[in-house]
């Protein structure tokens, strides 16, 4: 998928940046009204990302950052440091114990679903972003069901595959399967979430 720009003033960036900040501001406020204390650690963990995302390239830029010092403020640590922002995230969730695995996965459900929308309707594939919403809001309507019911935790990992895969089929559909950064990090956070599942269930057992 070829990057589209947009322009706000003097301000340019690219229809995914778009996207992704809007998934974190309208997830932070979906969260804010439903679970005050999700919203809490969701601002924390968003927060915990883009700084180390960010001052990453005092790390991988070493020695321009030495000689530049302003480059701090206009340059990021790029795919490098995306990765190393996604790293502490997902520590920060293991080490803090933010919340019960299904609220965390929940709150990454509304995030993906905003994104995808988002990013789809920026690229004018308005037909495509109502489709996965519509998917996506039927997998995390009965996942909120069904986890609270007993083995609800079984049924939270199966759904959280099912909601992985609708999102890779259909980035597929739009221009073939293929291993991008987005891609990578679906197939981490479900592996990660479905770890933290396992994890309490072991500790319940």
């Amino acid at each position: 998928m070829t990057q589209q720009w947009y322009t706000i003033g003097s301000f340019t960036f690219p229809a995914s940046w778009g996207a992704i900040i809007a998934s974190f501001i309208i997830t932070f406020l979906f969260l804010f009204f439903w679970n005050r204390k999700a919203s809490d650690w969701y601002s924390n963990i968003i927060f915990t990302f883009l700084l180390v995302w960010k001052l990453s390239v005092i790390v991988i830029d070493f020695q321009t950052v030495i000689e530049h010092p302003i480059t701090i403020l206009y340059f990021h640590g790029g795919v490098i440091g995306y990765w190393l922002g996604l790293i502490a995230a997902l520590t920060y969730i293991m080490v803090k114990k933010v919340d019960h695995p299904t609220t965390i996965i929940i709150s990454w459900m509304v995030t993906v679903l905003v994104y995808e929308a988002v990013l789809h309707i920026l690229y004018n594939h308005y037909l495509l972003a109502g489709i996965q919403v519509l998917l996506n809001l039927l997998i995390l309507v009965f996942f909120s069901k069904k986890a609270g019911d007993q083995g609800g935790d079984t049924w939270a990992g199966q759904l959280l595959i099912m909601f992985t895969l609708v999102q890779l089929f259909l980035r597929a559909f739009i221009s073939g399967f293929e291993f991008t950064v987005t891609t990578w990090t679906y197939l981490v956070m479900m592996t990660y979430l479905i770890f933290l599942l396992n994890v309490r269930r072991k500790h319940i057992e």
